[in-house]
């Protein structure tokens, strides 16, 4: 084995997560999460500020071998969307943009909508035909991007990649080498969607890769 990866699913507030991904940590040489780490049914504007410093914090620690995408619900409080969306919370917004917060609000503008490690491209949504490939926010808001598309209404790129966005029951394989990992999401009731399992990755001298999933 040269490599092993942790992919993470959207966490939504959920910190717990967090906490047992940083217990299994030193197994991994890369730890990735793929955003939407902002809002959840039912919580507090000031969760989501919880969970962006948790997962700053995380990373300071672990430099180099903790990775983060921006999801939706991140992206929405750093930038001018042309619209708002389900989850949006003005308490959110206006605690991101307050003094003490700024370092998290730099912090979330320099993470990347897409990511390339070991030869994965790791993005919020997934990246899809329908997207020229640029940020300009005409590109990035609209429903083929990489923190929009989903499985029902856009075709992939067929490469290696690793995405959450759209709530599952399972990490799953929706094409060869391209898989789902939404699993933490839950229903308004709380009741959770998917089996919160994570994927894991080992690629071997050759550079073959072995996913599997890995229960916390």
């Amino acid at each position: 084995m040269v490599s092993r990866l942790l992919c993470v699913g959207d966490i939504h507030t959920k910190t717990w997560i967090i906490d047992e991904v940083e217990k299994i940590i030193d197994n991994y040489d890369t730890v990735v999460f793929v955003g939407d780490y902002a809002d959840d049914w039912g919580t507090d504007g000031l969760e989501s500020i919880d969970t962006w410093h948790k997962l700053y914090t995380l990373q300071q620690k672990y430099s180099g071998k903790v990775k983060l995408v921006l999801g939706n619900h991140d992206f929405i409080y750093v930038n001018r969307t042309p619209s708002l969306q389900s989850g949006y919370n003005p308490v959110t917004q206006l605690a991101v943009n307050s003094p003490a917060n700024r370092y998290l609000k730099d912090w979330l503008l320099s993470l990347p909508i897409v990511l390339e490690e070991e030869g994965i491209t790791f993005s919020h949504a997934g990246i899809a035909k329908g997207w020229d490939g640029t940020y300009e926010m005409s590109d990035i808001w609209q429903d083929c991007s990489p923190i929009w598309v989903r499985p029902s209404f856009g075709e992939y790129v067929q490469i290696p990649q690793v995405f959450g966005h759209t709530p599952s029951a399972t990490c799953w394989e929706v094409c060869p080498e391209i898989y789902c990992i939404d699993t933490f999401s839950t229903f308004s009731d709380g009741s959770p969607i998917g089996d919160q399992t994570l994927l894991e990755i080992n690629i071997n001298k050759n550079g073959d890769r072995k996913y599997s999933k890995v229960k916390i």
